[in-house]
């Protein structure tokens, strides 16, 4: 029994001092104080792959390092891509872990994220807004880089390349009816033309009647 407490308590500290010497092992996530309280943000999956389903993962602690709890019936969260307009999330309480909130989503474009945080904690006002990138926590990165071997397309990519493929499709087939509605119209006038010249080749000469010579009276004296 000492044995194996001695054997645990080696393997706790073993785990403390990999904790200590790579802290960059753990999920990219970023801490900063708010108000009294410190918020840890990032995505719950990580890495964040486009078009999989993910979601908020939000930290709370109190100055004592406690977790805080209740935070979502306070507390807001809006979701935005880049510079875009923010949609905003339900902020639910993870079951079981204190502290932990998230809200789902499925990141449909790979870049740059923000998670806007409005609202009170405890009556303090709160008005925060976290970015992903380097330092911080990862952006949303497209399945292709990390697909093996063959890369497939994402959905959104396939589309837009099948619609240009239509679209091109589209425009050929306009051409080559114009052009083709362009050769009847000349067929047509040539064999209108023709028609003409074989009607008018068929006709007889006919003489030209010359007209009476009238003769004039003398001029009276």
């Amino acid at each position: 029994m000492q044995r194996l407490l001695r054997v645990l308590a080696g393997a706790s500290a073993l785990v403390a001092l990999l904790a200590v010497l790579f802290p960059a092992a753990a999920l990219a996530h970023e801490k900063r104080a708010v108000g009294n309280y410190t918020f840890v943000v990032g995505f719950l999956n990580e890495p964040a792959i486009q078009n999989q389903p993910n979601g908020l993962d939000l930290t709370i602690t109190d100055p004592q390092g406690k977790p805080v709890t209740g935070a979502e019936k306070t507390l807001k969260v809006a979701i935005a891509y880049g510079g875009g307009t923010p949609k905003d999330l339900p902020l639910t309480a993870r079951f079981g872990l204190p502290g932990k909130y998230t809200a789902d989503v499925i990141p449909t474009k790979a870049g740059s994220y923000s998670f806007i945080f409005s609202g009170t904690l405890d009556g303090q006002p709160v008005n925060e807004r976290f970015d992903s990138g380097p330092g911080r926590f990862d952006d949303v990165t497209s399945p292709a880089t990390l697909q093996f071997p063959e890369t497939v397309p994402a959905p959104a990519d396939l589309a837009q390349q099948t619609q240009a493929a239509n679209a091109t499709a589209q425009a050929a087939l306009q051409r080559a009816t114009l052009f083709g509605l362009g050769g009847i119209a000349v067929g047509l006038v040539g064999v209108v033309l023709a028609v003409v010249a074989l009607v008018s080749k068929s006709k007889p000469n006919l003489p030209v009647e010359s007209a009476p010579i009238r003769s004039q009276a003398p001029a009276s004296q």
